[in-house]
């Protein structure tokens, strides 16, 4: 029996950030337990090999060879991650014979006529983003459709500390707005008595401009995995963090949660969770007055009332979403 194969293409590294290939490895997972193969091409640079080290892959700059048409053949699935990809290249791979699911949700070009379109931003499945529909596109839009990391795929929450003693700094795997320094310091100075942790990821290029700010208080955490973050989330009382994958197993576990946004295409996500209540969204990454809101928020944010109440607005994530993609395509794809 002929085993069918699934590609992922994507893009990632210390530039574009870790978010797209974390997520497209909780969707690949549910693949291959219906033992379909694996591989990922990737437009990156080393700093991503850790995150690959259990997984088929191979960097290269995709995005300008002819050439991939022709290794896309051997694949019965083809899964796209990438904001640079065109329209013109999207629709090449869709005359081949393959499923195509394709992560449309910051430009939402709806551009397949087959297929399956994703889109698990928080509330979009209420908005008129993807019309007109097509007749032979499966949409899978809102965020039950979520595919979390392995830890996160429970319904289990953190509990409410009465007093907060502990916080939880995250940027994703690159920090690309060189961001951590300021918010260190702006905590050492205003919270001296609170636990910082400070997450650093492979792609950082400031760990000694965050070390200036490192108090006693201070621990860094470095290339923590999926496994290490989520008992990190777990045992702080609230986080500051970006938008992106971060945000929404934040968000799963009910941590109270301050965030900035430090990419345009994260704004929908940050929002929309901010919108129902499960964040506390302060600004972008480059507003001039951004540390004193930071210090606002996290005052505010020492009502116990309060932090219960963005626990509770955490109900829209959705529950093993990565499961329910592969399950949906696995049954309608060809």
């Amino acid at each position: 029996m002929h085993t069918k194969k699934l590609t992922v293409l994507t893009e990632g590294g210390r530039v574009s950030g870790f978010g797209h290939i974390t997520r497209c490895l909780s969707i690949s997972k549910y693949f291959k337990e219906f033992g379909v193969t694996v591989d990922f091409i990737v437009d990156g640079d080393d700093s991503i090999v850790s995150m690959l080290e259990n997984q088929s892959f191979v960097l290269m700059n995709w995005l300008n060879k002819k050439s991939i048409l022709k290794k896309l053949q051997e694949s019965s699935f083809v899964l796209i991650d990438s904001l640079r990809i065109t329209n013109d290249q999207i629709r090449d791979i869709q005359k081949l014979d393959v499923d195509i699911i394709y992560i449309d949700d910051e430009k939402r070009r709806n551009v397949l006529d087959r297929g399956f379109v994703l889109d698990w931003t928080v509330l979009v499945d209420d908005k008129n983003y993807f019309l007109p529909k097509k007749e032979n596109v499966t949409y899978l839009l809102g965020s039950k459709y979520t595919p979390l990391r392995e830890p996160f795929n429970s319904n289990s929450k953190v509990c409410i500390a009465k007093e907060i003693k502990s916080i939880l700094v995250s940027f994703g795997g690159s920090d690309v707005r060189n961001l951590t320094p300021a918010v260190l310091e702006s905590l050492s100075k205003h919270f001296p008595n609170l636990k910082k942790r400070i997450v650093v990821g492979d792609g950082f290029t400031n760990i000694e401009g965050i070390k200036l700010f490192q108090d006693k208080n201070t621990t860094l955490i470095y290339n923590a995995n999926a496994e290490k973050m989520s008992s990190l989330m777990q045992n702080s009382d609230i986080a500051i963090s970006s938008g992106g994958q971060t945000l929404y197993e934040l968000v799963c576990l009910g941590v109270p949660t301050i965030a900035i946004l430090m990419v345009e295409n994260a704004r929908d996500d940050t929002e929309g969770w901010a919108e129902v209540g499960s964040i506390n969204y302060i600004g972008n990454f480059d507003d001039t007055d951004l540390m004193q809101k930071l210090v606002v928020s996290m005052k505010a944010l020492e009502n116990y009332e309060s932090r219960k109440k963005m626990q509770s607005s955490s109900r829209f994530i959705g529950f093993n979403g990565g499961k329910l993609i592969v399950d949906t395509v696995i049954k309608e794809g060809k």
